[in-house]
C-alpha cells in the first residue's frame, strides 16, 4: 500500500489528514484519549504547538513518530487492516532534497522490520517496505500534463514560511 506523507516543519500532510508537526512525549498516557501513539514504551500525543524548525529532521525520533501518526491516520481513513506493508512516498523541501534524501530515507526505512505501536488504543504493526523521496511540489506538477513539456517549470510548496 502506498502512503504519501509531506513532512513539513509546520504541518504533516497526507491525502486524508493534516495535523501540526508537534508532539508531547510522556512515560504514561496522561489522560489523553485521542491522537496518541504508544511506541517504544513512550506515549506521544499530538499538540498544536509545532516543533521548532529542524534543519535535520533525523536528529531525533519526533518526525519518525509523526510519520507513524500519518500512517495510522491513513490506514484508519481507508478502513485498512492494522497490519500493513507500506511503500512510503515522502516529500522533502527542494532546498534540502539533495543534501538530506539519503539520510531521511534511512531514517524512515530503518531496517524494514515490523514496527509495532498502539494508536488510540488499537494495536498496529506496520512494515515500511520501501521509501521513495520526492522534492515537495513534484507530484502537483505531474498532475498538470500541459506543463510536462515546458522547458522550465517553477514549483512552489505553499508551506509555513513560503
Amino acid at each position: 500500500m502506498i502512503i504519501s506523507v509531506d513532512h513539513g516543519n509546520k504541518s504533516i500532510k497526507t491525502p486524508n489528514a493534516l495535523f501540526t508537526s508537534g508532539l508531547i512525549v510522556s512515560e504514561g498516557l496522561q489522560g489523553f484519549k485521542t491522537d496518541y501513539i504508544c511506541w517504544n514504551n513512550k506515549y506521544y500525543t499530538l499538540t498544536e504547538q509545532r516543533i521548532a524548525y529542524l534543519r535535520d529532521k533525523t536528529e531525533d525520533e519526533r518526525f519518525y513518530v509523526l510519520t507513524l501518526f500519518a500512517i495510522a491516520k491513513e490506514l484508519e481513513h481507508r478502513g485498512a487492516e492494522h497490519t500493513a506493508s507500506v511503500h512510503l512516498a515522502a516529500g522533502l523541501p527542494l532546498t534540502s532534497f539533495g543534501r538530506d534524501k539519503k539520510s531521511f530515507r534511512s531514517y524512515l526505512y530503518r531496517d524494514g522490520s515490523a514496527i509495532p505501536f498502539r494508536y488510540e488504543g488499537q494495536d498496529y504493526t506496520v512494515t515500511i517496505q520501501e521509501v521513495s523521496l520526492f522534492p515537495q511540489g513534484y507530484a502537483a506538477v505531474l498532475t498538470q500534463t500541459e506543463l510536462l513539456d515546458e522547458p522550465s517549470v517553477i514549483v512552489a510548496d505553499i508551506g509555513g514560511w513560503t
